[in-house]
């Protein structure tokens, strides 16, 4: 590919902006009452409201402006949810390609007023941490997993959990999945990590992996990345319901020569009909099946038939969230090849770079 930039679709390259120009807002709300509190709202800040049916449509001299003294209004959440807002600036038509613009009342309002969250996403305020992956047979560290944090603009940290969070909330999961997956490519170069690497991804945020993935793919030639050494691992806390697409890309990374992982096999929506329709090159077993197992037959059963399967399907099986002696001896004696967690290290900035146990 010729430039990373021709290969980004619109949705996961651009940031939704809240213009300070002149325009026209056009508001969207089908329940009467609150229809009615609106414009009486707007009728009030002195913006003469016109109604068209369900909509009510303002001029203003700026967008943002507008935003700011809006925000004072009582409004509650459930109110906010229920009235839709599209801006367009003057003499911009309403074309079908504008809608896409159109927000919630509650997610302009949360952009206005959130500008930590998204300073990150415009000044691509994102750092990666490491947490090292110990191949068994030799306790030596075969990989990091790359790990995202959000960094606000007074150098505190968000946790990925919130940032992910409010980036579901706002539309911004895929443009916050693409960031994260370059940024963790980027990271390890500049760190000089000569192992594989993990990479999480969301796969709700990918619509077609031959578009979506690009960018990835570009920043992992750009820095001599062996496809073989970076594994893709499927982010299982974000329940997917086509399993079909879900496959679509994981063959794509396979196609281009990359590994992939199922996270947190044995939990929740990640289970055997999951690993039966995709296959992979790597499961990693469940926290909650790792924790304490050496005094757990129950648990003790699963992971046995978990690497019973693996074992028959060349799949090899990582321990996930290994804190104690004995959960590593349990694991390392029954099957698992690879384990990380907390007895060997938390995810850091600086890669550690040697584990003794």
């Amino acid at each position: 590919m010729d430039n990373e930039l021709d290969w980004k679709c619109k949705r996961c390259a651009s940031l939704p902006v809240i213009s300070n120009e002149e325009g026209t807002v056009m508001f969207h709300c089908d329940v009467d009452l609150l229809q009615n509190k609106l414009y009486n709202t707007l009728s009030k800040m002195g913006l003469e409201p016109i109604k068209d049916g369900e909509t009510l449509i303002i001029e203003t001299k700026n967008f943002r402006q507008f935003l700011e003294i809006f925000s004072t209004q009582p409004y509650s959440d459930i109110e906010q949810e229920g009235i839709h807002v599209l801006f367009l600036k003057k003499g911009e038509a309403l074309k079908f390609a504008a809608l896409s613009n159109t927000k919630t009342l509650k997610k302009w309002l949360f952009l206005l007023n959130n500008s930590d969250f998204i300073n990150i996403f415009e000044n691509k305020s994102l750092t990666t941490y490491f947490q090292p992956i110990l191949e068994l047979n030799n306790m030596q560290i075969k990989a990091y997993e790359c790990l995202t944090r959000g960094v606000k603009a007074d150098g505190s940290l968000m946790p990925p959990n919130l940032l992910f969070k409010l980036a579901i909330e706002n539309d911004l999961l895929f443009f916050l999945d693409r960031l994260c997956r370059e940024n963790a490519i980027k990271t390890a170069a500049v760190k000089n990590i000569n192992c594989d690497l993990f990479i999480n991804f969301v796969p709700t945020s990918i619509y077609v992996p031959q578009t979506c993935l690009q960018t990835t793919l570009y920043w992992a030639q750009q820095f001599d990345f062996n496809p073989s050494s970076i594994v893709f691992e499927v982010v299982e806390a974000y329940k997917v319901e086509d399993l079909k697409h879900l496959k679509s890309i994981l063959d794509f990374y396979r196609e281009k020569g990359f590994k992939t992982a199922l996270d947190d096999l044995g939990s929740g929506s990640a289970n055997l009909s999951t690993l039966v329709q995709l296959g992979t090159d790597i499961i990693k077993i469940d926290i909650e099946i790792i924790r304490n197992i050496h005094n757990d037959s129950l648990k003790q059963s699963i992971f046995e038939a978990l690497v019973n399967i693996a074992q028959k399907n060349n799949i090899v099986v990582l321990a996930e969230g290994v804190e104690t002696y004995e959960e590593l001896e349990y694991v390392k004696g029954h099957g698992a090849k690879l384990a990380q967690g907390f007895l060997f290290s938390k995810p850091l900035p600086e890669p550690i770079r040697e584990i003794k146990i």
